[in-house]
């Protein structure tokens, strides 16, 4: 597997993809190998690629692990994902490079802060991020009073593809091959209402290879993967469908907090759950897990989610 190094390759301007908008990890490990580019003095600049999807807006995960990719490489050596609060402002095509300039707020021996922001090729913003890296203390107390939902292990849970490949229905991408694997604890509201209501669900999650021994990308990959399914348990406690026509989610806020530091080549697993429902917009709460129930990650959104 080809991993990114931290300045990718020159970037030339993308044309219209029509192909599925599914991407390989290989595909997605070069997605965020981000090109430093010249800028002004007071920030950093880094051209990226979009990745390719059937409505031609970029996929809300990459917008967030472009903007973690770009910020953690202008941090010191030693300092780590801590947090990440990201808006959405606006959609973007998916038919032109990807500028971030990245802001340097705060520099301190352990901690720094920064602020990703992609712009349009008119200078306007249409997504921002502020992220907070710093060092980690294994010496200190630790505290963590949540735990894993029960479920079966993902060994005994079938692939997405496996569980639905075969239907019309689903989006002929699901049956290419994916960055990330997912086994949901149960079958998940996509092409059938599933009764009954509920408002949390379970799923394991890994990356279909090895990802490099490179804490930024790893921690890009996890801003990448929290996007996929946080608000999916709306159609479920609303009693609808995911798939059908006319559903949609669209992300408006995104938040990350790291715990730890994991290693999405192994299993986790991403507890969710639907907290409120109020005037089309949803508030979806995350919690993931590695194999020994030790919490990682927690992560939250807020969405718009229209029902067929």
């Amino acid at each position: 597997m080809r991993h990114p190094a931290a300045e990718g390759a020159p970037v030339s301007a993308p044309v219209r993809q029509t192909r599925p908008a599914a991407v390989t990890l290989d595909q997605l490990l070069d997605l965020l190998a981000l090109q430093r580019q010249p800028g002004a003095p007071d920030a950093d600049h880094f051209l990226g690629r979009p990745q390719r999807h059937p409505a031609d807006r970029v996929f809300g995960g990459l917008q967030l692990a472009q903007a973690v990719a770009a910020a953690g490489r202008t941090v010191p050596g030693g300092h780590r994902a801590l947090s990440l609060q990201a808006d959405f402002l606006a959609g973007v095509p998916t038919n032109e490079p990807l500028h971030w300039r990245v802001e340097r707020l705060t520099d301190s021996a352990s901690m720094s802060t920064r602020r990703s922001t992609l712009l349009a090729q008119d200078g306007t913003e249409r997504f921002t991020a502020l992220s907070r890296w710093g060092t980690t203390r294994e010496d200190l107390p630790v505290h963590h009073p949540a735990r894993p939902l029960p479920a079966p292990p993902p060994e005994e849970l079938p692939e997405l593809a496996d569980r639905f490949g075969d239907d019309e229905r689903v989006p002929a991408w699901w049956r290419t091959e994916r960055p990330v694997s997912f086994r949901h604890a149960a079958v998940p509201p996509y092409l059938e209402v599933v009764e009954p209501p509920q408002d949390h669900q379970t799923a394991w999650l890994r990356t279909t290879g090895e990802l490099p021994d490179d804490e930024v990308v790893r921690a890009a990959v996890v801003a990448y993967v929290t996007d996929m399914s946080i608000l999916e348990g709306a159609f479920r406690a609303l009693g609808s469908r995911r798939h059908a026509p006319g559903s949609r989610i669209l992300s408006l806020t995104h938040t990350l907090t790291w715990h730890r530091h994991p290693d999405f080549s192994a299993w986790h697993q991403f507890d969710s759950r639907i907290q409120a429902v109020a005037h089309g917009r949803t508030l979806g709460t995350g919690e993931i897990f590695d194999r020994e129930g030790r919490h990682v990650v927690s992560a939250s959104q807020l969405g718009l989610v229209r029902l067929a």
